[in-house]
This record gives C-alpha cells, structure tokens and sequence, in this order.
C-alpha cells in the first residue's frame, strides 16, 4: 500500500521474505551442491550391501563397487565362509574414507538326501536318519518321521521323512522298508558248512521247526526253499547254493604204449572242487605219432565253471624207468628191455642229476622213440666237518665247518645256533638237499681267542715304468682266517715314480681283534722302452684274432693259453725287468722265454676279466715265472710257456697236478699267496 502526503511509505510483510529469500537460497544451494559432490565422490561407487547364499564364498571387494577399476580395500576382511545366515557389517576404505557396507547371508536352499530300502528284524526299530543317505545342507538339519513304518509287524513300508533346516527350508524324503523275520534268501557258495536257523533269521529269535538241510545240498548248485518257524512266526527263505570257483588239476606226462586206450582221466591229477567234476579231452590224441603231444583237458565242474590243464603224452616202444640220481650218464640198454631190439642209442648225452621228469629221444631199430626218465633224489647228503676250531665272539657260517656232498644242490644251516663265547661245545650241524633229503652231523667245537694277525698276499718286489702310474693293489690282498677279507693299506711315501731307482714300500692290515701285519718290498722304477699305446695296439690285435663276443670267460682264457702256448716259441732269453717289451715282443716275433710267455698271457689276460698273480720259482740256482689265474672257480697255474712242449700244458692245474710232472718246476713260497684250488679245472662249469 503507498499513502500520499505525509504519510511514510511502507513494503509489505510477504515482500520482506521474499528479499530474505533471494539472500539466504543461493547459499543453501551452493551447500547442498558441495554435500552432493562429497556423498558422490565418498559413497556414490560403492554398494551399501551385497546378498550371497549361504555355504558360498565371501565375495571380494570388487563386489562392492559399482566400478571395477575403482581403488577400495576392507578394513577387517569378512570370513571366508559364514557358517549360519544374517547380516554382517563390514567397513571399506575408499577415496581416504571410511564406509560402512553390510554382506547380507541368506540360506533358501532346501536339505537333499536319498531314502533307502532295507530290511530289518521285527523289534528293530530305526531312527529317521538311518533311511537316508547322502545329507547334505548348509546348515543344522532336522530329521523326523511324518510316516513311520510299523517296526514290530512283519510287512513292507513306505516312510516319509521330513528334513528341515535351522532356516525352516523342508524337504520330504521317501524310503521303503521291509519288516521280516527271516531273509528272503542265503547265497552260499558251494563247499561251506551247512547253515544254521540263525544264518537265515533277522535278529535273535528262538527256533521251534526248520527244514533239514543235508551236508549233500552244500555240494550240489541250486534253490532250496526252507520253511522256519520261530517265537510263533513262520517265515519262508529260500537257501540259493552256487559255484562259481572253477575246479583245479595239475596236467601229468603219460607214456603210452602201442594200441593202449588213453582216456582223459589218466592225463589230470589232483582234481579238487566243491561239486562233481567232469574231465573231456580239448581235442583228442593221435595215436599214431610218436612225437610228444600237448593234450588239453577240460574239467567242467556242476556249476558250469571250466579250467583246461595241460598234458604231455607219448606214444612209444619205450618204457618209463625210474633213476636214483646219479653222476654216472644214462645207458639205452636201462630203457629197454633186453631181446626186444637189435640196435637202440639215446640221441643224446643224458646224465640223470637233475630231480623231475625228462623226456628223451630213443632211436630203436632206426625208428625214433620218445622215453620219459623219471629221476628221483632219496639218499640224504653227506657231512664232513672240515674245522672244528674258531675264535670266541666270532659268529662264522656251518660251511665253515662243514662240506656237503649230494648229487643236487644242498644247504647247511645249525640245528642251533653255537655259543660264541663258549670255549668248548657240542654243535650239529644239518644239510638238507633240493629234494629234501636230510642229513646231521655232531662235533665239538673248540673257540679260543684271536691273536693271528691277517696275512698279506701278492706282496713281493716289482718293477715299475717311470712317468706311469702305479697300481699298489692289482695283485695284493689281505686276509684274516678270523675275519676273512680284510682292507690292506700301503705307505709309498718314499716313492718318486718320475725318477729311476729303487724305494721302499710297505704294506699292512689290521683284524678285528687289532692284530696287525706288516711288509716292506722294493719297488724299482726302470724307463720303459715300449709305451702302453703300443702294448695296447698289439693286444687289441691278438684278441680281435682269437676271441669273439658270444664266448665265456673260461673259453676266453683259454684260448690266450693256446694261443701264447703254440706262438711263442721258446728261446732262452729276455728282459726281466720290462715285462711290458717282453709282451710286444712275443706276441709280434714269436719268440721269448718263460718271462716272455707270462709277459704275453698277462698282457692278454688284462683285457678280460679274469683276476690274475705273478708268481716266481722259489729258488737260488734259477729263474721261472708263469701266473695263477682265477675265473670265480678258485686260483690254479696258469703257465703258457712250451719249453717243455707236449709234456707239460699247465692250463689251470692245482699244486697236486703240477707235482705229478715236477716237485720243484712250479715251487713257489706259499705265504705270498691265497691257497690253490684242490679240485681239477673243470672247464669253469
């Protein structure tokens, strides 16, 4: 309103608002806007909650933001996995602030499970639980019955079961159950005892009637029904007998004569199996060869199962014959009987030492026969004790003592095992064939203490090619009748193989009981006039000339023995003391003494595997060196040279056999090396 005059003009009450207004609006506008940009720029990536399933994997941070690249980070990360549903708060760090955001668990996945079928006892009532299986939920379950079988009334039921979880998630679950006094049927198989009342009732009922059930039906396949009446209830079972393990048999070897009926019967023993057996030949015989013959034979048992074995079968002039084992070989008139031929031999060699059935070929009248040898080993093996003294505390093997001899292979052992701190003792020992013959012999053993020292083997002086490396233990061992082989060690220290001369070497061992040897040699150091590439071109050249791969050891030493033995020709002359030139020598001239010949067979013999010793004649007046050589059979001579050409071939002899040609030829100091063989070479078999 204006008024005119003198009257003072006034605005309204509403205008003056409305000027408050223009002032005060601007303001809260810029405030909300800067609120609007902090709430973004805080909250505005972020979700304030995430829902999972209970049982699953808490989510990540990615899960919270609505951004992926977005830079976040809990504070205190959430379980792995909640076990029970609800809300919990979580705090994440983001753009330097703080926010609060809540992972909510829900569980709204029903329990699963299977019902079963079974059968139970009357009075045999079952938790719900026992008719399901395969539970499984994420939480507590609850297993209760909303139909329940009729435990005590023999029938056939179908219960429900109602599952439910601590979150109220419900499943039904059906199961079928059968109420029975008796089974509905027992499956033996064929051969177990006879059943009794209780095999076929459930639980523990008193038995009033039963059919009776025979030992005979447990070996007959079939379906036998039995009737059982027990604390008032009758039941009906049915006993079901089944074989299902086929019958077993061991193939024999027959020998049939000419126009004999062979049946399979005679082809199979020891025939085992819990019903009836029945034997048919695979195919039949020809009873017109002579030649053996494979014959299969089925045995078909009641319950339908087979199994073939095996048969060897002859049809032959010839007779089975029964033989102790022997050494002695086998003659053809032991086969035949005499006036029944004009000419019979065995087509081979046969020594009959192996125990068991052998099939050999006869030729009788130009005709070939096959014969079967049955060769048996009754007579228990010999026993004679060798040593009957030993040490105290020093536990040794029967073969110490004792030597079994049997045709076959046989084994000693204690019949207990002897007191090893006892001086003096009774002790038997047993030897037992491959055949199971037995044998026992008693003797007193003697034990006392060990004061032997070891004694030092292949110790002697040598020479040796300077510049070259020295080999202390190519010939040398150690042993200690006590202890056996024992570790030899060696002090060269005042050895200087770059320099020519002679220094002193010393070799020792010491036993179990400290007792100790020791022996000092001369080892002279010479220049060598052939090098070992050359040595070794020779050798390679020789070997390639009389060896090959398919031969034996023994084959192979052999023949460098007949080799050296018919190429190098005696000739009274060499150098000593360089055997290495007097190898090259022989073997490339031809010519050479005795050194020469040991020379060339040992350079030879290095290239395999035989163990071989230097040996030198033990005497003042003259020299001879020949070697004792070992394949694993034992040390004999080994003496290549021919001085003595067609009288004396001393390949792999004894000291017995070399005495037979001279007393003194072959005398060597027997303290240098480990005993000789005593039984003749028998070509390394």
């Amino acid at each position: 309103m204006r008024q005119t005059g003198t009257e003072t003009e006034q605005k309204p009450k509403h205008a003056l608002w409305y000027g408050m207004l223009t002032v005060v609006l601007p303001f809260f506008s810029l405030l909300l806007a800067v609120t609007f940009v902090l709430f973004c720029r805080t909250y505005g990536g972020i979700r304030r909650s995430v829902t999972i399933e209970l049982g699953e994997e808490s989510p990540g941070i990615d899960a919270f933001l609505r951004k992926s690249d977005a830079e976040a980070e809990f504070v205190a990360a959430p379980e792995p996995r909640y076990s029970m549903p609800g809300s919990f708060s979580l705090r994440i760090r983001a753009n330097g602030r703080t926010v609060p955001v809540v992972l909510r668990v829900k569980d709204t996945q029903p329990p699963t499970a299977y019902g079963i079928e079974t059968t139970v006892p009357t009075m045999r009532a079952l938790t719900p639980d026992k008719l399901i299986r395969d539970l499984k939920d994420q939480s507590v379950v609850k297993v209760t019955y909303e139909t329940k079988p009729d435990f005590y009334t023999v029938g056939d039921y179908e219960a429900l079961i109602l599952l439910e979880d601590t979150s109220g998630n419900v499943t039904h679950v059906r199961s079928t159950v059968h109420v029975r006094t008796a089974r509905e049927e027992l499956v033996l198989e064929a051969g177990s005892p006879v059943p009794q009342a209780n095999a076929f009732l459930f639980g523990t009922y008193e038995k009033t009637e039963m059919t009776p059930i025979g030992e005979s039906v447990m070996h007959e396949p079939g379906e036998y029904p039995i009737h059982i009446k027990a604390d008032g209830i009758t039941a009906e079972s049915l006993l079901i007998v089944r074989d299902t393990i086929a019958p077993e048999g061991r193939g024999t070897t027959y020998i049939a004569l000419p126009g004999e009926t062979v049946t399979p019967e005679m082809l199979v023993t020891d025939i085992t199996d819990e019903t009836a057996v029945t034997v048919a030949f695979a195919a039949p015989p020809d009873p017109e060869s002579l030649d053996s013959q494979t014959i299969g034979v089925i045995l078909s048992d009641r319950g339908g199962n087979e199994t073939t074995v095996y048969s060897t079968l002859l049809f032959s002039n010839v007779k089975p014959v029964v033989l102790e084992a022997r050494t002695a070989p086998l003659a053809v008139s032991e086969l035949l009987a005499e006036g029944t031929y004009d000419e019979a031999s065995l087509n081979m060699r046969f020594v009959p030492d192996d125990p068991g059935q052998h099939v050999l070929a006869v030729t009788v009248d130009g005709k070939r026969n096959l014969a079967l040898v049955e060769v048996r080993d009754t007579i228990a093996p010999e026993i004679r004790i060798s040593l009957s003294k030993w040490y105290l505390n020093a536990p040794a093997a029967p073969e110490t003592f004792a030597k079994a001899s049997d045709i076959t292979k046989t084994t000693l052992t204690f019949a207990a095992e002897p007191d090893w701190t006892k001086e003096q003792q009774e002790v038997t020992i047993v030897a037992v064939d491959s055949s199971g013959n037995r044998s026992e012999k008693t003797f007193t053993l003697k034990l006392r203490a060990d004061t032997e020292p070891p004694k030092l083997y292949g110790v002697r002086d040598r020479y040796c090619y300077v510049g070259e490396p020295v080999v202390y233990f190519s010939e040398v061992s150690a042993w200690d009748d006590c202890d056996g082989a024992v570790e030899a060690t060696v002090d060269a220290s005042s050895v200087d193989s770059e320099r020519t001369g002679a220094y002193p070497v010393t070799y020792s061992a010491t036993d179990k009981a400290g007792n100790t040897v020791s022996k000092t040699v001369q080892f002279r150091f010479v220049t060598p006039t052939v090098d070992e590439q050359r040595a070794q071109a020779v050798a390679d050249k020789v070997i390639a000339q009389i060896l090959t791969d398919d031969m034996t050891l023994a084959e192979q030493v052999e023949a460098i023995y007949d080799y050296v033995f018919t190429h190098v020709h005696y000739v009274a002359r060499s150098n000593e003391w360089d055997w290495r030139s007097e190898a090259v020598r022989g073997l490339t001239t031809g010519k050479g003494d005795c050194f020469t010949a040991y020379a060339s067979a040992r350079l030879l013999l290095e290239q395999t595997d035989a163990q071989i010793l230097s040996v030198d004649r033990l005497s003042d007046v003259s020299h001879h060196s020949w070697m004792f050589v070992n394949i694993g059979t034992g040390w004999y001579h080994f003496d290549a040279c021919n001085a003595w050409t067609g009288k004396k071939r001393c390949f792999m002899w004894t000291d017995a056999q070399t005495r037979r040609i001279s007393k003194t030829y072959w005398r060597y100091d027997k303290s240098l090396y480990p005993p000789i063989a005593t039984e003749p070479y028998d070509g390394g078999n």
